[in-house]
């Protein structure tokens, strides 16, 4: 939950500044938000959501096993009484319910303890994190621009969606390891806020018991324009459910193809390594999506209709 001062001097620092980024990204800065423990600043949990907080167990801590600085957002999945909670952290507000299917993240653009004004666009997103999986289980970090009312998952709210950037992991990584993925844009809207999430577990099937760790959270902005760097890295098109790909010459490094729907699930990913030309019949059904190539010379990212 954020201070109001402190808001108010984040806006003042947007307002001077050409790069935005996310409040209190590096999780040095905690406060008492009224719940069992401290909150990172302009961060808010299961215990400050606007429903069910006084019964919801503690799903986060601050960790002193930091990537930088001293501390770190240390998740964990709690089993309470027979629902498994996420471990889950968001700059926006926790709807939270006793059926996981009706939980959802939010932007409450009427009172600033839960909003981040964000005007900016970004180029990806970039962090580093641990991750101790139970079972199977898989998190997330996600970053959602939107205007207007904004939630996560959707529901309903999708037009708003300017851009989002999401990292989804799994399996056990014991050290400090880099993440980055780049932002995906639907529009050429300015967006008016920053809705982050940041959790432990696999959405409403999460595993009780699973932990994960985030620090150093920082938005990447590149010089060149988007379409400036499509042109120097492939041509791509779709024809007859064939996804073509023509690299220029000088990318010759493994590539990551990868395929979203407009809800920002991935459909469709492909490691591609050292060809000048890939085809592939796509197993995706007819619709508008979202692909994105991450290669050696920078990312590409362009909407595609697949007929």
């Amino acid at each position: 939950m954020k201070y109001i001062f402190t808001a108010l001097l984040s806006l003042t620092f947007i307002a001077i500044s050409a790069q935005q980024q996310i409040e209190n990204s590096g999780f040095e800065n905690w406060e008492d938000a009224g719940t069992v423990v401290d909150e990172p600043v302009d961060w808010s949990s299961i215990k400050t959501a606007d429903a069910l907080g006084v019964l919801a167990p503690q799903v986060w801590s601050q960790s002193t096993d930091a990537h930088s600085g001293s501390y770190s957002v240390r998740l964990e999945n709690i089993s309470s009484f027979g629902i498994v909670a996420n471990g889950i952290i968001t700059t926006g507000r926790i709807h939270a319910d006793l059926d996981p299917e009706n939980g959802y993240v939010f932007t409450d653009a009427g009172d600033v303890q839960w909003n981040s004004s964000f005007t900016d666009r970004p180029d990806s997103l970039v962090g580093w994190y641990k991750y101790t999986p139970s079972g199977s289980d898989a998190g997330k970090a996600q970053v959602v621009l939107h205007t207007g009312a904004g939630q996560n998952p959707e529901n309903g709210t999708l037009a708003n969606w300017v851009g989002e950037a999401r990292f989804d992991f799994s399996g056990t990584t014991s050290t400090w390891t880099r993440f980055s993925v780049p932002f995906i844009y639907y529009n050429a809207n300015t967006p008016a806020y920053l809705l982050a999430v940041l959790v432990a577990g696999d959405s409403t099937v999460s595993v009780n018991g699973s932990v994960a760790l985030f620090d150093d959270l920082e938005l990447i902005y590149n010089p060149s324009s988007i379409n400036e760097v499509d042109n120097e890295i492939a041509n791509v098109f779709v024809s007859n459910n064939y996804l073509n790909i023509n690299f220029n010459n000088d990318v010759n490094e493994t590539s990551m193809a990868r395929i979203v729907d407009l809800s920002g699930r991935i459909v469709w990913e492909q490691k591609i390594k050292g060809v000048s030309t890939y085809k592939k019949q796509l197993p995706v059904n007819a619709g508008m999506y979202v692909f994105t190539l991450t290669t050696d010379k920078g990312f590409l990212t362009k909407k595609i209709l697949i007929k």
